[in-house]
């Protein structure tokens, strides 16, 4: 014999496939609504004028249904005359769930050049580059970069001689810490080229983890500025330079920048296998062999003829200082 759904149960089937298909419905209809307002809202803001910022977005359109949302562009460009900068890039590709569209997950290809005023001009090409954003209404609070195999080409200033470099892997993090900005980079198997010769140095590993007090609205909606990071003061925890074969020198300490850029602090120095990088840095740059021997000779005086030191190094007013000899200038922020 066969037995059937008593009535009241079946009408309750019913009634939940019923509310699921509305739901569904509904749900689709609010996904392509809300892409439809961002495609088209995105694509006006982008074309207006206003503000120093302008971007371009090639060929805009937003995907992802049914769970994610994202941006999709097929070539990228920005111009920021308050910064000096403009840059070009190609394919982008963002996603984001619907339930958290203020994390998202972005993919661009390249190659893309970047230029900075005065005239410091960079090319770009990558393996592939990814980034991570969680962002509140104000701006940024955090955001990862993430590069493989990437190469490239540097001019530092109008006129002087191009320099190349590759990474094998390399990662940025920037992070509101309360009023403070944090930052950390890594970078693995960096080489130096200068034109088409050959490497300055062995493939270095470097890494720096730093505070930068109240300083947190540079992630902000228009926190970024050229000198954003002047007349603050911060902390490096760490700061590691590899060139291997146990060449290695750390330093962390506190420093602060002025109103013109220039970097002041007192940092402590472990340098290992002081010999090493010296004969290394003489024959990247040979024309400063002579200031090299000298604190080569004054960092193995301090260890008592060893091979390895640990020193403090006086930066004052974006010189650095080893004991009264200058040994190097910092650049400007």
């Amino acid at each position: 014999m066969t037995q059937t759904a008593p009535p009241a149960a079946g009408l309750r089937i019913r009634r939940l496939g019923i509310g699921i298909a509305i739901f569904l419905a509904v749900y689709s209809g609010i996904w392509f609504l809300a892409a439809h307002q961002i495609e088209t809202r995105l694509a006006s803001f982008l074309t207006s004028r206003s503000g120093s910022a302008t971007a371009r977005c090639d060929g805009l359109t937003v995907r992802g249904f049914p769970f994610r949302i994202g941006l999709f562009c097929d070539a990228v460009k920005v111009d920021d005359t308050q910064l000096g900068a403009s840059g070009s890039a190609g394919a982008l590709r963002s996603a984001a769930q619907v339930y958290w569209p203020g994390h998202a997950v972005i993919e661009v290809d390249g190659p893309a050049e970047l230029r900075f005023s005065p005239g410091i001009a960079t090319s770009m090409n990558w393996q592939a580059l990814k980034a991570s954003i969680q962002a509140t209404f104000s701006g940024l609070s955090r955001t990862s970069i993430v590069s493989e195999r990437l190469t490239g080409t540097l001019v530092p200033t109008p006129g002087e001689d191009v320099l190349g470099f590759a990474t094998s892997h390399t990662e940025l993090h920037l992070r509101q810490n309360a009023a403070d900005l944090d930052a950390a980079v890594s970078i693995t198997g960096l080489d130096l080229k200068p034109g088409n010769g050959a490497s300055l140095l062995p493939l270095m590993n470097a890494a720096i983890d730093l505070t930068v007090k109240d300083r947190a609205t540079v992630l902000d909606r228009g926190g970024l500025s050229r000198h954003a990071l002047r007349n603050s003061a911060g902390e490096v925890r760490n700061l590691t330079l590899d060139l291997g074969n146990g060449m290695v020198t750390t330093a962390n300490g506190p420093f602060t920048v002025d109103d013109q850029g220039l970097i002041s602090g007192a940092f402590k120095v472990t340098m290992q296998d002081v010999q090493a990088w010296r004969t290394a840095l003489a024959t990247a740059f040979p024309e400063s062999e002579n200031m090299l021997d000298n604190a080569a000779n004054m960092l193995t005086a301090l260890a008592a003829g060893g091979n390895d030191t640990t020193v403090t190094l006086n930066v004052r007013d974006g010189t650095a200082f080893l004991a009264f000899i200058p040994i190097g200038v910092l650049p400007q922020l």
